[in-house]
């Protein structure tokens, strides 16, 4: 009888995070809220964008433009490849939990599995389950704030319970005004995998934002990805024409 009641305490007692650190309960509403506002910083409820991918190495540098259509509240974006001519109009299409590629040369389109989600986006230290969740770190993760110094905040994010994600922790350092600097991945072991820095802050499409993202996986240190905003526009209207597995054929006039 002790010893169902003993496990009967367990199953009842919260949800601790992997971290070790603060239970399922302990949101900070200030720090989910710090979230929400980094998210409409960045992606607005929706937006058009011309990136610039570069990834390096100490061997050979790679470099690719894009166009980017993003639809935050709906869960979906569409990337179409402009440069250079042997990689344009490969495209992706995310609908909520859903991936796809379209490659010319197969002529085809490809539905990305679970099993590839980590697996390396065009090349990159970007995944393609950095696609995917892109819009979730609000909602699959607990967080609150555990450091300050005035003029930065740092807020650990730990996965619910039941969330489809694959970190283990994120660590984010966001300044006063809501600027990102720096996201930390950490598995789910507790060990620190890959760095995303945030500069060359500058106005652009209206804001003020960070508009070089710095991707440095730590087991590879000679190499890294730079993502660079060329342009953007914040709030444009979007057809639903976009976002659809036929727009992946379609070639741009």
């Amino acid at each position: 009888m002790i010893r169902r009641i003993l496990i009967l305490l367990v199953l009842m007692m919260p949800f601790q995070a992997v971290s070790g650190q603060f239970t399922g309960d302990a949101t900070s509403d200030e720090a989910r809220e710090t979230m929400i506002r980094l998210q409409k910083l960045l992606r607005s409820n929706t937006n058009f964008a011309r990136y610039t991918m570069t990834v390096k190495t100490a061997d050979w540098t790679r470099s690719i433009t894009m166009d980017s259509w993003d639809d935050r509240p709906g869960k979906r974006f569409f990337i179409r490849v402009v440069a250079p001519k042997k990689d344009r109009n490969t495209t992706y299409l995310k609908l909520g939990p859903n991936l796809w590629m379209y490659l010319p040369k197969l002529e085809r389109d490809i539905r990305i599995p679970p099993s590839m989600m980590l697996s390396s986006w065009m090349g990159s230290d970007f995944t393609n389950d950095d696609l995917v969740k892109a819009a979730s770190v609000v909602d699959d993760y607990y967080h609150r704030i555990v450091g300050s110094d005035g003029e930065s905040i740092t807020i650990e994010s730990i996965p619910k319970e039941d969330a489809p994600v694959v970190w283990g922790k994120l660590m984010h350092v966001i300044r006063s005004d809501g600027i990102p600097l720096t996201e930390d991945f950490y598995d789910e072991h507790g060990k620190k995998r890959r760095s995303l820095k945030f500069d060359h802050v500058r106005d652009v499409g209206g804001r003020t934002i960070p508009t070089r993202w710095v991707m440095q996986p730590l087991d590879k240190p000679d190499k890294e990805t730079v993502l660079q905003i060329d342009s953007i526009e914040f709030d444009p209207p979007i057809t639903d024409s976009v976002f659809t597995r036929a727009n992946l054929k379609r070639r741009p006039k």
